[in-house]
């Protein structure tokens, strides 16, 4: 019964499915983070458009997972990039930049 206890006081993870934009401004470029959810897992697509021709390209999807933690972890190939939701600002925080919901 105390596994029970102890797996009944887990964290609940964010849901962080949904679209990411990129906060820094590029004046070529406006990246995204398409993130869905797959199961109890995720996809997220790496998507750049292209400002002045309004071209996008996605990249492929890469699976992600929520750890123990509670973190977002993408394997990136070269290791795992985490992704936290910051509960301040609400924004999605990894791999160096910041990404804000679109509405």
């Amino acid at each position: 019964s105390l596994a029970l206890l102890l797996t009944a006081c887990t964290t609940e993870a964010p849901d962080y499915q949904g679209i990411w934009k990129n906060t820094l401004e590029n004046p070529q470029l406006e990246n995204s983070l398409v993130i869905a959810k797959n199961g109890d897992n995720y996809f997220i697509t790496n998507t750049l458009k292209d400002k002045a021709t309004g071209k996008t390209e996605k990249k492929n999807p890469v699976p992600a997972s929520v750890g123990k933690s509670g973190l977002l972890e993408v394997n990136a190939g070269a290791g795992v990039v985490d992704f936290a939701i910051d509960e301040k600002t609400g924004n999605l925080v990894g791999s160096g930049s910041i990404y804000k919901k679109a509405k």
